[in-house]
């Protein structure tokens, strides 16, 4: 059914691979950025924290369930942000 829409609207769909993410908060301190996501990956739900400037995910973590993905980037932002880094973007 799904197809279907998308086929009759004209909508494209988007693989896996380029899939936005569902949260993708910035924090910055100093020089410092890092990022924070939440993406789906199939049934499951990876929160990631990356350095842009070092092109490589310094956590991730899988969860089986949104609100689990969910309250685990909440405590990661919150956890950062009153350790002195500072909210600059958020998608």
């Amino acid at each position: 059914m799904a197809f279907v829409l998308h086929r009759a609207i004209g909508m494209k769909t988007t693989g896996a691979k380029r899939a936005r993410p569902l949260l993708d908060w910035v924090l910055s301190r100093g020089q410092e950025v890092l990022t924070f996501q939440v993406k789906r990956a199939g049934k499951r739900y990876e929160v990631s924290v990356s350095s842009p400037g070092l092109k490589r995910r310094l956590y991730g973590k899988f969860c089986q369930g949104g609100v689990n993905a969910l309250q685990l980037h909440a405590a990661l932002v919150a956890g950062f942000r009153d350790a002195g880094w500072t909210s600059v973007a958020y998608r």
